[in-house]
């Protein structure tokens, strides 16, 4: 119950990163599920008064840059969204960001709503935007394939595509090890595509070696561990005691993560006994954060 608190609060937090509660939407389930997907900028956001028997909410205005599926034909469009949302996480229109938009057309009214809330709009720079843009254009060549075995190869290659990059790494890394994400906890889909597939020797070395490459390990970068490990694997122990040591204090709140993953792969039962300490500390206490900071520096210490 500690556990799941302590979870229920860091996606509270992290709600920009993360739609809580809804099912996850990585980009293959966004390609196939929006009408419309645009790159745009954000022209300004204004505040919509409030409807009756609906809150106050906000309205985009976006001028299109491109339409990557769809049949937008307007230079610019409206977005209606509601920023005050928490629970799940909301859409983000910032003034002046570009963005790719999944869109749906207002059932009733002008204008659009964003596809799947905060995962169907994505503030990038310009090397994250050709990024999926390649990435879109491509799944949506591979949605039109019949056979389902070519299909299928060909995905598993897309989302290992997907993976190698730092900017679309989560899009890949959820639907190769939905796992490794503790808001699959959250996802209705339990089919999930890639559940039902191994990759192959080849392709675990290729993510290996991105792995190993990776300067500073970011929250999404640790699901690729789960990808990559071996039955004894020295090497994946000693990068990842160094990765974390280099943690910087803003980035704790994954801590837990990487502490549990080298006690896993380095077998060391007085570091489980660490972390079964911080498992049992009550989030709701006043010096839950002094105490959590005392058993992860002695875990530092043990390693």
């Amino acid at each position: 119950m500690k556990k799941l608190l302590f979870l229920l609060f860091i996606v509270g937090i992290f709600q920009s990163a993360f739609a809580y509660p809804i099912s996850p939407r990585p980009l293959r389930k966004l390609i196939s599920e929006s009408e419309n997907i645009v790159i745009a900028y954000v022209l300004k956001s204004e505040t919509m008064p409030a409807a009756k028997n609906h809150w106050e909410g906000s309205r985009a205005v976006l001028v299109v840059r491109e339409v990557l599926q769809g049949k937008i034909k307007e230079d610019t469009i409206y977005v209606y969204y509601s920023p005050g949302m928490i629970c799940p996480a909301p859409a983000t229109y910032m003034d002046g960001a570009t963005v790719i938009a999944f869109l749906d057309k207002q059932k009733k009214g002008d204008g659009y709503t964003t596809h799947a809330l905060s995962y169907g709009s994505k503030t990038l720079e310009e090397k994250g935007l050709l990024l999926y843009k390649e990435r879109i254009k491509e799944m949506q060549a591979i949605q039109k394939i019949r056979t389902e075995e070519e299909k299928t190869e060909k995905t598993i290659e897309w989302l290992i595509t997907c993976a190698s990059y730092s900017e679309t790494r989560w899009e890949g890394i959820y639907e190769l090890s939905p796992e490794s994400d503790f808001m699959s906890f959250y996802d209705q889909d339990r089919d999930t595509f890639t559940r039902k597939y191994s990759l192959t020797k080849n392709q675990k070395e290729r993510l290996r070696k991105i792995f190993f490459s990776i300067d500073y390990l970011d929250y999404n970068d640790l699901g690729l561990i789960d990808l990559v490990k071996k039955r004894k694997d020295p090497e994946l122990v000693s990068f990842l005691i160094e990765k974390f040591k280099e943690l910087k204090k803003e980035d704790l709140w994954y801590a837990d993560m990487f502490m549990e993953r080298i006690a896993t792969y380095s077998d060391r039962e007085e570091l489980f006994e660490i972390i079964e300490n911080i498992q049992q500390l009550d989030y709701m206490d006043t010096d839950y954060n002094e105490k959590k900071m005392q058993l992860t520096s002695e875990f530092l210490k043990r390693i």
